[in-house]
This record gives structure tokens, sequence and C-alpha cells, in this order.
């Protein structure tokens, strides 16, 4: 199935079955208007561009057996509806978000190097309680208030970090002198973890403090 320089509106369900191959060309907007994408087969968009666009006024769901490789995901979802994800997704460009939340569900977002996340906010935004992370590596050598993906995690640095793996989540969490926290979380792993001297700001919006008093938070690792 190729699609060249056209808008799809659909309902119900666009299935990409197994065996079949979904392929875009020349900016096709694909725009799933209050239904699911179900993917068997597969979805390649990270050599090409090409975007999904999820819209509508009911929570609509990516799911199915394939991790599909979207170029751009926009979220554009309104009347307390979302985008629910049933399945790991790779992004290769970008995730937009104009209205609506994107619920993790406890699965994974895995991002290009060079992508990033946009127009995240109070209420639009990457949300996951039961849940899943989403995650980017770049190289970082001397970072300067670099903040890759946009995941709200900034690093400044003289020193070369190497690779760094940069995962964040949205589950609460617990353990030992730990009883309670904000409905955020990072892990990040740089290759070269030694002598870095590294200046670390994190993000997060109101709507992620579970209940936690804001000017009594500290971090805990």
């Amino acid at each position: 199935m190729m699609l060249t320089g056209v808008c799809i509106n659909a309902q119900n369900v666009l299935k990409v079955s197994n065996g079949t191959t979904l392929k875009t060309t020349g900016g096709v907007v694909i725009t799933l208007q209050n239904m699911d994408l179900g993917n068997g087969g597969t979805i390649n968009q990270a050599s090409g561009d090409g975007s999904f666009r999820f819209t509508g006024t009911q929570t609509s769901a990516i799911k199915g057996a394939s991790q599909p490789t979207i170029c751009i995901l926009d979220v554009v979802k309104t009347n307390n509806s979302k985008l629910l994800l049933n399945t790991n997704i790779n992004i290769g460009s970008s995730i937009n978000f104009i209205a609506g939340q994107l619920d993790l569900n406890n699965n994974n977002i895995l991002m290009n190097a060079t992508a990033n996340i946009s127009g995240e906010s109070e209420t639009n935004r990457i949300i996951g309680a039961n849940g899943g992370f989403v995650e980017i590596t770049q190289n970082m050598n001397a970072p300067f208030s670099v903040t890759a993906g946009n995941l709200g995690a900034t690093i400044t640095s003289a020193a070369n970090l190497g690779s760094v793996t940069i995962r964040r989540g949205h589950t609460a969490q617990s353990g030992t002198g730990l009883t309670g926290s904000v409905q955020r979380y990072y892990s990040i792993v740089p290759a070269n973890n030694s002598n870095l001297n590294a200046t670390l700001r994190l993000k997060y919006f109101d709507g992620e403090l579970n209940g936690q008093n804001e000017s009594a938070l500290v971090l805990f690792n």
C-alpha cells in the first residue's frame, strides 16, 4: 500500500494486515478521526516523510502485533478523549501536541536521536500512570543546556558524556525512604560516567504533582 501526497480521513479502524507494508511519500497526512490504527504488518516512515494525525472526540488507540515506526505523530484529541498506546512505537521525527493527551498505557515510545516532542502543556502531554516510558539516545560532547528530544531533562557539562540514554516515565515512585512522588521520573545513563561535573535541570507539570507539596519536593535516586 503506497500513499502519495494525499490526506486520508477514515473512520473505525485503519488496519495494516500481516504481509502488508504501508509507505508514504510527498508529505502525506493520514488523519484518523475517532479511529484506531491496527498494525499487523509493516509501517515504516523512518527514512521518509509523512504523518499520522489522530483527531476527534473519542479515545483512539495504536495497537497490533507489529511495532510501527511513525515519522510525525500529531495528537489532536478533544472532549477529554486521548490517544492510547496498546503497543510500543518508534518515532522518526516528532510528536506534536495540538490537543489532548497520549497515554503510554504500560507501553514505550522509542525516539530517533534527532526526534523531539513539541507542544506539551498542562493539558496536552504524555501521561502514563500505569507504566511505560519515552526514551531517546544522543551523543553529548560538552553539552550546553541540551534537552534531548525535549523530554524535560536539560544537561550541561564540559565533559564528553558519550552516548547518553534518557528515559522518562510517569508512574509514581516508591521505595526505601520514599513514601510518594510526582508522576514523572527520569533514568539518565551516560556512556562516560566519571568526572562529569554536570548540571541537570528537570521539568514537570503541576498536573504531575500527584498530591505532593511542591515547596517540599527533593530529588531522590
